[in-house]
């Protein structure tokens, strides 16, 4: 009996397993991950292109559809200048598409603004392997980055290719407010008579 008992066990395991697993969704999304990083430094901007914030990220297996955000406060600490952020991969320069750029003025006598917060985005197809995201500046020395952070989110998939359903259609909820009407008396309401 016990060894009839094994046998119908490792029969269902054997067939009732795969087709479970075939009828199962299997996640297009099963190499995912997100890292991020932060900083509260001062960082100087020269001219060169800066690393503010630099992530490195192992990639196994296949390319990866890579989204990065990255923000900084830019701090002018005298003078004038043009300043430029963005976000680049590996030793590469930011592109322009996600390059931001601010100018930042210290005129005498006038209480100018000397912080900006500025933001940028990029998508990236990255293969298998090592690779750094950067948050990169620079500017004309006379400026910092302060407050920094990067966030990366690497996927298997892109939507490329994909259907994407449009957004559903908003309906406003109908707001019913119950209101309890009693019998209508059009003569007013019954005085009982004393002593009935």
């Amino acid at each position: 009996m016990n060894t009839l008992k094994d046998s119908i066990k490792s029969h269902l395991k054997t067939a009732v397993l795969p087709v479970l697993m075939a009828l199962t969704p299997l996640s297009g999304f099963a190499h995912d991950a997100a890292t991020g990083v932060t900083t509260t430094a001062n960082i100087n901007l020269p001219n060169a292109w800066t690393n503010i914030l630099s992530r490195t990220v192992s990639l196994a297996g296949h390319d990866h559809f890579c989204t990065v955000v990255g923000s900084a406060d830019y701090r002018l600490l005298s003078g004038f200048g043009t300043y430029q952020f963005g976000i680049s991969l590996d030793a590469g320069i930011p592109i322009p598409g996600v390059t931001r750029t601010v100018e930042l003025n210290d005129n005498p006598g006038v209480n100018d603004q000397n912080v900006i917060e500025v933001g940028s985005t990029a998508f990236f197809r990255v293969p298998a392997g090592f690779h750094t995201f950067r948050l990169r500046g620079r500017g004309a020395g006379n400026a910092q980055s302060d407050d920094a952070s990067m966030t990366i989110n690497c996927f298997e998939r892109s939507l490329n290719g994909l259907v994407v359903l449009p957004p559903p259609v908003i309906i406003p909820p109908v707001i019913d407010i119950p209101v309890e009407i009693g019998p209508i008396d059009p003569v007013g309401p019954v005085v009982n008579p004393v002593g009935n």
